[in-house]
């Protein structure tokens, strides 16, 4: 696993209870881990076979400036539940260890 999805993963457990005390901090750390991610995916494409359509799909097509894919993730709820989805596979899988 690429270190970029690696401190993804280490820094959304920072946050893995946003949707039950979303604060401003945490808010904005979803959105640079959202960010990290996109690019992330972009970046290393060897890194994608791994992971299900579903993660490539929506970056693939967020990245390109999909305007129904952009639209769905201004919502900060819809860029937490990526990145939990994506931190619950990779833990289910055992591509992430908790440190």
């Amino acid at each position: 696993m690429q270190q970029c999805l690696e401190y993804i993963c280490k820094e959304f457990e920072k946050v893995k209870d946003y949707l039950h005390a979303p604060t401003p901090t945490k808010e904005l750390i979803i959105n640079n881990l959202f960010a990290n991610f996109m690019h992330c995916f972009s970046e290393y494409p060897f890194e994608k076979k791994r992971y299900p359509k579903e993660f490539l799909e929506s970056a693939n097509l967020y990245n390109a400036g999909d305007a129904v894919m952009l639209k769905r993730f201004e919502d900060i709820g819809m860029r937490y539940l990526l990145l939990s989805d994506f931190y619950d596979y990779v833990k289910i899988t055992h591509l992430y260890r908790k440190v």
